[in-house]
């Protein structure tokens, strides 16, 4: 039993390799706004609902799991559309 607790206590305190920090809720309802989209826009682009977006943009939640990774994508698309390059990591 020790070592399944041992074990679980690892995986948790183990950083998440290759996981993109996302940018401020602030920045990206700016880069939406600069790209021209709306909300409802993300949300069908990213497999979500408007008030998903909503909320992210909010701080009220983060994106997470496949969500999260379609939404770096666009989030870094936008970015490099308008002219600000990439997402930095």
């Amino acid at each position: 039993m020790e070592e399944v607790i041992a074990i679980a206590e690892a995986r948790r305190k183990k950083p998440k390799a290759n996981v993109e920090t996302l940018p401020p809720p602030e920045e990206r309802k700016r880069v939406r706004k600069a790209y021209g989209i709306t909300q409802a826009d993300v949300a069908d682009s990213v497999g979500v609902h408007r008030i998903t977006v909503s909320a992210w943009e909010r701080g009220t939640y983060d994106p997470t799991g496949d969500a999260r990774a379609r939404y770096m994508r666009l989030f870094t698309h936008m970015k490099k559309e308008i002219g600000e390059g990439g997402v930095e990591e």
